[in-house]
């Protein structure tokens, strides 16, 4: 991995620099310690499972290395931390994987008790993220439906969810959400898509979408739904970080089925989001 943080109740992760890591700790225990050996060795915890690192490559890189980096340990640090296999197990750096949507932790307590509390303290900061990258602003009624759905499919305990990608997790584990009478108009291309494929829609003035006036009396309902499937996690060797994305779906239902009107790919900002958080 390319990142770390010092303590375990840290949110946020930052890249593994010599002079960064030394500026951050004054070189002081439990930071610098014996390792293997009882030679000094660099300590830290891992950004995305809480466990502690190791930083190798500090102040010496191994052959054909470019750049530091962290490894997970294989038992506790003294004032780091102890080992959470579970979470080691599920952490993309440690294990790097595709997850089933279905794939859940046993446990709530670690890493899922932190992304609850934080989606609870930072929500308004998710949403906007969310937001911002979808250009879909949504009701408060539809953002309560979707923490109720995101409750109901205990997408806290998901095995991809980390403390660093909880806005898209919080979509992506929601299920479907309708559009009918939200702000759509800002996202252009799914607009047009709207527009092209749904004649029976309409974007108001507002730019909230409902049915057109020749798709039936005032009042009608528009069967529109957002949906974020396909969640990906992509890892170049030991020494890089992290890309993870995750796709948009705009469907409708018709009598065959469910079909898809428009497709948008997100990527994760986990540094973006971090650096919300920590504005006041």
């Amino acid at each position: 991995m390319n990142e770390y943080k010092l303590h375990a109740q840290d949110t946020g992760g930052k890249p593994i620099d010599k002079d960064a890591f030394e500026l951050d700790t004054l070189r002081r225990a439990p930071w610098y310690q014996p390792g293997s050996g009882d030679k000094l060795a660099q300590f830290a915890v891992c950004p995305r499972c809480d466990n502690p690192i190791q930083l190798m490559g500090l102040y010496q890189l191994p052959p054909n290395v470019k750049n530091p980096f962290g490894r997970h340990t294989t038992s506790g640090i003294h004032g780091i931390g102890p080992i959470d296999t579970e979470a080691r197990d599920n952490c993309p750096y440690f294990n790097p994987r595709q997850h089933e949507k279905t794939d859940r932790k046993a446990r709530f307590d670690g890493v899922p008790r932190k992304i609850v509390h934080l989606l609870i303290e930072q929500f308004d900061r998710v949403v906007y993220i969310l937001e911002k990258q979808t250009q879909v602003v949504l009701s408060k009624k539809a953002l309560g439906g979707m923490l109720e759905r995101y409750k109901a499919e205990q997408g806290y305990l998901y095995t991809g969810a980390t403390l660093r990608n909880v806005p898209w997790i919080f979509a992506y584990m929601s299920d479907a959400t309708p559009l009918f009478a939200q702000r759509v108009s800002k996202n252009l291309e799914l607009a047009n898509a709207i527009k092209t494929h749904v004649p029976e829609a309409a974007i108001n003035e507002d730019g909230r979408l409902f049915p057109c006036a020749s798709a039936g009396a005032r009042g009608g309902y528009l069967d529109l739904e957002m949906s974020f499937i396909k969640h990906r996690i992509i890892r170049g060797s030991e020494t890089s970080g992290l890309s993870e994305s995750m796709r948009l779906v705009l469907s409708q239902k018709r009598r065959s089925g469910p079909v898809e009107i428009y497709r948008q790919e997100i990527q994760f900002d986990p540094d973006g989001f971090e650096r919300l958080i920590n504005t006041p």
